[in-house]
């Protein structure tokens, strides 16, 4: 995993964030849950599992625990909350002919489980490890609404998606990702270096979220995407959390 986040790193295109530890250590530190949600994928895609029989909102549920009780606050947890789904759904859609039709109809799959059992652990690893317990409380979420209503896990991660804005990228934009997984795999055809690359699928992200200034932008310099990001920040824009959508575009690139 090391290999999709590093070329990723924010400083290329901030000097405010230099480091991106954190993001990966949240990943090493559940990576044995990475297992079980690659292993329930694959499960999938030959008939063992169900949807429903590979426990979806427990397997996230058991990725923020572990992250939280190994780093605390330092834990990314958005990162679980993308990478587990997505990592499910890439392991489910190898063998697959057409691997995006089928990655696709996976993750929108997994955000239609309505299981009360999926739900509830998902919302209680929110509320426990996420910091996320008065947000969810102001939404009036509680777990008998959500086994009374069947609130499915896609619209539960869409709730938190204006505070935690990398989930907007799995619920609502991930053809977005995916076109920017299909520039990175062109760039690299052509030989560009891996950092270059990632430097222009970060402008290419950042246009759709904050168009201008990045939709003018003719040549993709540090001096002049640092300048954006200083303007950007006295607007109130922090653009950092794209560090994880990017890394996302560069995984699915190796696979379309």
């Amino acid at each position: 995993m090391y290999s999709y986040i590093k070329p990723g790193a924010p400083h290329r295109f901030s000097a405010r964030f230099k480091y991106i530890e954190d993001y990966l250590l949240t990943l090493t530190s559940s990576l044995d849950i990475y297992g079980q949600a690659y292993e329930a994928g694959l499960g999938i895609s030959s008939g063992r599992e169900t949807l429903l029989t590979i426990g979806l909102g427990r397997v996230v549920q058991a990725a923020l625990a572990r992250s939280h009780k190994r780093l605390g606050s330092r834990a990314r947890q958005s990162v679980n909350l993308v990478f587990i789904p997505v990592t499910v759904s890439v392991a489910c859609s190898l063998k697959q002919q057409n691997f995006v039709g089928s990655f696709k109809r996976m993750v929108r799959s997994l955000l239609q489980v309505d299981d009360p059992k999926d739900t509830v652990a998902l919302f209680e690893g929110l509320r426990m490890y996420c910091g996320e317990g008065p947000v969810l409380a102001e939404r009036g979420l509680t777990q008998s609404r959500l086994i009374s209503e069947r609130i499915t896990v896609g619209e539960l991660l869409e709730l938190l998606s204006p505070r935690v804005r990398e989930l907007g990228f799995l619920t609502r934009k991930l053809n977005t990702v995916l076109e920017v997984g299909f520039s990175i795999k062109t760039f690299l055809e052509k030989g560009l270096e891996l950092n270059d690359v990632l430097v222009r699928a970060y402008v290419e992200l950042a246009k759709v979220e904050v168009g201008e200034p990045f939709s003018g932008l003719k040549e993709v310099e540090q001096r002049v995407l640092y300048e954006i990001d200083r303007e950007l920040i006295k607007r109130g824009r922090d653009l950092s959390y794209l560090v994880v959508p990017l890394a996302l575009a560069l995984l699915l690139s190796y696979y379309i």
